[in-house]
């Protein structure tokens, strides 16, 4: 079945021109995207100069099925008389969608809704035809199984869109999930990976949930990767998209519980660095020295594309520094991980630097590592 070919080979109707204030607005216009401001100013210049020249498309009891944005800037404009074309199609709703398919400039992501909308629209009738048959058959009301939704109905979007069928996935996530955000990705204000990432972000973070109360006791040691923000939360490389952030202001407010004398291990980022010194000062430590891990490849970057990531070393009291034989070299070398995750040698040379204090992991992740205390929202239990 090809909707768009069934449209576009329907016989056109005769053009007639009726005055715009006897027209009315369908009551399911709101299934098609509405022009932006811009497009509708843009579009009242372009007819203000030029006159309509696509004929508004009614049903036979004037109802606009194709035209909506036209009908305003005529209507605006003052326009006597608009060029119009009278269709009876078998379902208003679907030749209102495909119209808009056919017509809009919209984009991969609106178009690919409206085409999954459509999918829908169709899906329901084809379910209405088979009631229809099995009552004429069976005199039963049973309701026939419509076909699983598989890749074949998602080709067939993707193809109905013009879209790809990644797009196609992203929309139907986002319409299933969250019809507020599927209401901003119709309307054009966001792109459907991006709300498709959002969805995706909310179901990690119910999985995650809240973090459980700081662990009794002073600690010695403290180790700690802060979930730090970097200002743009919907990039695709933003931490967000892995796990919860938080502000500057909570993790700076956050009762670590330390002892009298102490040491702390910062992880920074390297574009936050002052924010990584303002953390060790509310903390209640004072610098010391900063160690390197050399990863096994570039990241992304603005200004350059690291390599490194700086690990800073803060004393809080009379904490001494480790024995000449346990200092280590201010850099090492170690393979990337999984986003954010750091490597294992890290806490090996902890260990060596300071093989029997009391240590806790602030801001832990998976399971806890022999001989340490953990505390974050996804320590295994």
């Amino acid at each position: 079945m090809d909707l768009q070919q069934d449209l576009l080979d329907q016989e056109q109707p005769a053009e007639r021109l009726r005055t715009p204030t006897e027209l009315k607005p369908h009551p399911d216009r709101a299934i098609i995207p509405a022009l932006s401001e811009a497009e509708q100013e843009a579009l009242r210049a372009d007819i203000a100069e030029r006159g309509i020249q696509s004929p508004l498309e009614l049903n036979a009891a004037g109802t606009v099925l194709d035209g909506h944005g036209r009908l305003k800037a005529a209507l605006a404009l003052g326009l006597e008389q608009v060029p119009v074309r009278v269709c009876s199609p078998e379902d208003e709703r679907t030749h209102m969608l495909l119209a808009a398919l056919r017509r809009r400039q919209l984009s991969a992501s609106q178009r690919a809704a409206l085409a999954l909308e459509l999918t829908e629209l169709e899906q329901e009738r084809e379910q209405a035809r088979r009631r229809q048959r099995q009552n004429l058959k069976q005199n039963a009301t049973e309701v026939a199984t419509l076909p699983p939704r598989g890749e074949r109905t998602r080709e067939w979007v993707a193809r109905l869109a013009n879209a790809g069928a990644r797009v196609v996935q992203d929309a139907e996530t986002v319409r299933q999930a969250d019809p507020r955000l599927y209401e901003q990705l119709k309307a054009g204000t966001l792109p459907a990976h991006r709300a498709a990432a959002q969805v995706r972000r909310a179901r990690r973070y119910a999985q995650i949930g809240e973090a459980p109360p700081l662990p009794e006791g002073r600690f010695q040691l403290l180790y700690a990767d802060p979930p730090w923000q970097l200002g743009n939360p919907e990039s695709d490389y933003a931490p967000e998209n892995y796990y919860p952030t938080l502000p500057l202001a909570e993790i700076k407010a956050l009762p670590v519980p330390a002892a009298e004398n102490a040491v702390l291990f910062l992880w920074a980022v390297n574009g936050l660095l002052p924010q990584a010194f303002e953390v060790i000062e509310a903390w209640g430590f004072e610098y010391k020295a900063d160690i390197a891990w050399i990863k096994n490849g570039i990241g992304p970057g603005v200004w350059t594309r690291p390599r490194h990531e700086l690990l800073f070393v803060a004393r809080k009291g009379k904490f001494p520094p480790p024995e000449p034989r346990q200092r280590i070299a201010s850099v090492f070398e170690a393979k990337r991980g999984r986003h954010s995750e750091k490597p294992e040698r890290a806490y090996e040379l902890i260990e060596q630097m300071y093989p029997n204090v009391t240590k806790l992991e602030l801001f832990a992740r998976g399971r806890t590592r022999a001989g340490w205390s953990a505390w974050g929202n996804e320590v295994a239990a």
